[in-house]
């Protein structure tokens, strides 16, 4: 016997009566007894219901809130992009600071360079005063050799140019600074300028030379930069000195037109020693306060 037939046998009379009165009065009127139900269940809203009227109270708590996440996602946003900038500054800063203390290197070999060949144009102008013949024929033409020196100065300046080109000069807040670096890239290009001329005369003066030594001079001190003569030996220079040259006199022509060039040559020389040494009083300053600012003190 299934369950609700056990349950119906286990009814009183009486039970049964109103069982019996309440099923035919849901079949006569079906629609009445679910509206009610429908209506019952409407009057029992939860709070969360599509159609339960919110009090302004949370609306604000809830316009708080989502104010509150896009503030503070906008500040954390701020803060990241505010240290990937000061990141990437002070690796420029750094990649700055080798450039600059490299230029200073290779501005104090200029100028040593500059200063040797501005003592040699004196000992040549001196000499040509003279007879060029025997010794100071052989010192003639040693120091003649030398006078075409054109050595470029190569600046660091990678660091700088992809600072213009990507636009990251803007990573650098310290407007007095930033306007050091600018100086100084107007000066390395204001001195290349001189160097393109320097280099010019030098061609021109190969030429001279050329007409004014002999070609085994010029091949025995080929070997021999232009700084070499700061370092030479006494014993070397006195081998060249007492080599057997044949009397100059017969060029004096050539002789007055290039030393002509070599005075110029010298003038430059001494103005461009000038500006060098600006450049590097600069570079130094620069040195000293990218450290300071981006604390590379023990970089």
């Amino acid at each position: 016997m299934s369950k609700d037939k056990t349950i119906e046998n286990k009814s009183t009379p009486g039970e049964k009566e109103i069982s019996k009165k309440v099923n035919e009065t849901i079949s006569q009127h079906p629609k009445i007894i679910i509206k009610e139900q429908i209506e019952t269940m409407e009057v029992h809203k939860h709070p969360h219901h599509v159609t339960h009227k919110k009090k302004w109270g949370e609306y604000f708590l809830e316009f708080l809130m989502l104010f509150l996440a896009v503030f503070l996602g906008f500040v954390a946003e701020n803060i990241r992009e505010h240290k990937v900038e000061n990141d990437r500054a002070k690796e420029y800063a750094l990649s700055l600071v080798q450039d600059l203390q490299n230029d200073t290197t290779a501005i104090n070999v200029q100028v040593k360079s500059g200063n040797i060949y501005i003592a040699i144009t004196d000992s040549l102008l001196n000499l040509s005063n003279s007879r060029l013949e025997g010794r100071n024929a052989a010192k003639f033409s040693f120091y003649t050799r030398f006078m075409y020196w054109t050595a470029p100065l190569y600046w660091n300046r990678v660091t700088f140019e992809q600072l213009k080109s990507s636009g990251s000069l803007r990573y650098f807040k310290n407007y007095q600074l930033l306007q050091k670096l600018t100086k100084y890239n107007e000066m390395v290009n204001e001195i290349d300028g001189e160097f393109g001329a320097i280099g010019v005369r030098g061609n021109m003066l190969l030429n001279q030379i050329n007409e004014i030594i002999e070609p085994e001079i010029h091949h025995d001190l080929s070997r021999y930069i232009l700084l070499a003569l700061d370092t030479m030996s006494k014993e070397t220079k006195e081998s060249f000195f007492s080599a057997k040259i044949e009397s100059m006199e017969n060029k004096r022509g050539e002789i007055r037109e290039m030393l002509n060039m070599v005075v110029v040559q010298q003038r430059n020389l001494r103005f461009n020693d000038t500006r060098l040494q600006r450049a590097k009083d600069l570079a130094n300053e620069l040195i000293r306060e990218l450290r300071k600012e981006y604390h590379l003190e023990n970089e």
